[in-house]
């Protein structure tokens, strides 16, 4: 492989990884914003059910990730739909929520987008009253009342967020807001940005060397060549004229 194929391959990788690179790192800064926030924004959510619960989250090694970016925070907000309504917000391990709700119709949602947001529910039947969630000793956080906020240390285990009316009856209708706050996320986005614009303009500079070079036959001299009987030594006949 010659020197300008081999500059021309180089070149081509490493403004990929740039552009991806490049691409990586402001999509983080444009999810995220200078407050390293994800919000879902203000939502209206409804079930005609008594609850509203998340999926399953399983978070794993926390400990490494916050060690090197800090804390990562949860916060969630509701605000009843109806004047003077009470609204109940609970984290709790996955496995005492469903105890608590395993008799009772709820709605989980199975599948939650925050940008744009998007719920999936699926209805768990049941026909039994919840006895008031603030009773419940289970809870990792809680908030209850006409504007309730919760904001949680995000840690190892598996953990449901839960939405219901404070006295645990049906419907639960309410304004909500989901956020999750990742420390230097921003600041990563802008190396990541940074960086992939270097090396995609480092790739540039070595594709535009190797289409500019040229290769030389091999064999060949630049310059003048002489006629080839003077090379061989052999003399041209003199002409009639000058015998």
């Amino acid at each position: 492989m010659t020197k300008r194929v081999v500059l021309i391959v180089v070149g081509v990788v490493l403004m990929t990884l740039g552009a991806l690179t490049a691409i990586s790192g402001g999509a983080l800064m444009a999810v995220f914003g200078t407050s390293d926030t994800l919000s879902s924004g203000v939502q209206q959510v409804s079930t005609p059910t008594s609850a509203l619960t998340s999926p399953v989250t399983a978070i794993q090694n926390t400990s490494g990730v916050q060690t090197v970016l800090g804390s990562i925070w949860l916060r969630v907000t509701a605000t009843p739909a109806e004047p003077g309504g009470q609204i109940f917000i609970g984290i709790g391990p996955a496995a005492a929520v469903d105890r608590y709700l395993s008799q009772v119709a709820h709605d989980e949602a199975t599948d939650v987008t925050l940008t744009p947001f998007r719920l999936t529910l699926v209805r768990h039947g049941g026909t039994a009253s919840p006895a008031p969630p603030g009773s419940q000793p289970f809870w990792v956080a809680e908030a209850s009342g006409t504007s309730p906020a919760i904001s949680w240390k995000v840690t190892d285990g598996s953990f449901r967020v839960v939405v219901m009316n404070a006295d645990g009856t049906a419907p639960v209708r309410f304004n909500g807001q989901v956020a999750i706050t990742v420390p230097h996320l921003f600041e990563i986005g802008v190396g990541l940005l940074v960086g992939g614009i270097v090396v995609l303009l480092a790739g540039l500079l070595l594709l535009l060397v190797g289409l500019r070079s040229r290769s030389r036959p091999s064999g060949a001299s630049p310059g003048y060549s002489m006629p080839a009987d003077v090379a061989s030594g052999t003399s041209r006949p003199e002409p009639d004229s000058l015998r």
